[in-house]
């Protein structure tokens, strides 16, 4: 960890940064959405709402619950899942928006809006997932709150629930292009405390989206995320996860200063219902003196977007101990660093609104010691899902 004072005054500028970011974002949302500015004989656009949601449930199989429990070797757990999320956007003008979502869920785990029936039927716990002002003209982005991850990625460093709280923007050139760039920067407040010293994450990404024909596309992303945890008062173990420890418990073992590539092709030659795209991600925690990289390979053939579509992949990923920060990074399994694992996901589009998936996990640990008979551990999902 870094706890020194040099550390604490390396980041005393971004921290200014972020509040001068902060109320640029207000003042511009106030200027831009203020009737005093409409000085003009157009009339002003109509505010435009969209509210959109999603109603999803699993069961679910797994062949060993925990593969480190007492015994070794448990008993396949059944269990049945479900996830709610609703969300508003309203435009203000041309380049103002907010957005407000709701989801199921801990409160307490930012990388999952799931919730398992059980506990003698207790009400479901739903709460505030995103809350955000946005910014848009032409290629320039900017936004601020609890928001969409703004990133490329993919589960391996970013579960798909975890949504970035702070602010953060993007710079592109508008218009299409054959080669377009774009730069995206992040300052995330990870965790605020009183009487501790603040965490933080300052991260950034560069991308070149290349398209050479109709057919064939690419894209090319390096992005670095710099955590400071000066704390884990306010860290479960379901944050801290599998990640090391400390002597004690009360800070990482490893920094976190991630290196992150990804490379993305996609082919259309098929036909507009057969695409194909192939995705590699590495990445390598410069802040770890060992146990510090992961990759991930994903092969995607088809679609589900209209009626009738299927879509098929195939995945395998491996990451080290400290690869990656545990509490943001998947929770499709029971380990959430330190595994092998190999996936098989089948989408089908039953309507434009209603999808079916079965998706199998095949994992298990990366590196065990020599008495954990460390087996193959299977998990199967079937989902079934509306979206409106």
């Amino acid at each position: 960890m870094k706890e020194s004072k040099d550390a604490v005054a390396k980041w005393r500028c971004p921290s200014l940064c972020v509040r001068l970011a902060t109320l640029a974002l207000f003042v511009a949302a106030s200027w831009f959405a203020s009737p005093a500015r409409a000085q003009t004989t157009e009339p002003s656009p109509a505010p435009s709402w969209n509210v959109s949601g999603d109603f999803r449930l699993r069961w679910e199989r797994t062949s060993e619950q925990e593969p480190t429990a007492q015994p070794l070797i448990l008993d396949p757990r059944n269990r049945w899942v479900v996830r709610f999320r609703s969300g508003v956007t309203r435009q203000f003008g041309k380049l103002t928006n907010f957005g407000v979502r709701v989801a199921t869920g801990s409160r307490g785990d930012p990388n999952s809006t799931d919730i398992t029936l059980g506990d003698f039927a207790d009400r479901l716990e739903i709460s505030v997932d995103r809350a955000f002002l946005e910014l848009k003209h032409e290629g320039a982005f900017l936004t601020g709150g609890k928001f969409a991850n703004p990133f490329t990625t993919t589960e391996l460093v970013w579960d798909g629930d975890v949504n970035p709280q702070g602010v953060a923007g993007s710079l592109a050139p508008s218009g299409k292009h054959q080669v377009t760039p774009k730069l995206l920067g992040i300052f995330y407040v990870v965790d605020e405390d009183t009487i501790n010293p603040d965490s933080f994450m300052v991260g950034g990404q560069g991308q070149v989206t290349i398209k050479t024909s109709a057919s064939w596309s690419a894209v090319l992303a390096g992005g670095y995320y710099d955590y400071s945890i000066k704390s884990l008062r306010h860290a479960d173990s379901g944050d801290t996860r599998s990640n090391r420890l400390a002597p004690g418990g009360a800070a990482y073992l490893s920094d976190f200063d991630l290196l992150d590539a990804m490379v993305t092709f996609d082919h259309r030659g098929f036909g507009a219902r057969y695409p194909v795209k192939f995705v590699a991600d590495f990445v390598k925690n410069l802040g770890a003196d060992n146990k510090d990289d992961g990759f991930g390979l994903d092969l995607f053939v088809g679609r589900a977007s209209a009626q009738g579509d299927m879509r098929f992949r195939y995945g395998y990923s491996q990451a080290d101990t400290d690869a990656v920060l545990a509490a943001f990074s998947h929770d499709n399994t029971t380990l959430a660093t330190n595994y092998k694992q190999h996936s098989l996901t089948f989408d089908y589009q039953a309507r434009k609104d209603v999808q079916l998936n079965a998706t199998w996990y095949v994992y298990r640990k990366l590196d065990a010691l020599s008495a954990d008979p460390n087996p193959w551990i299977k998990r199967l999902r079937l989902n079934a899902m509306v979206i409106f």
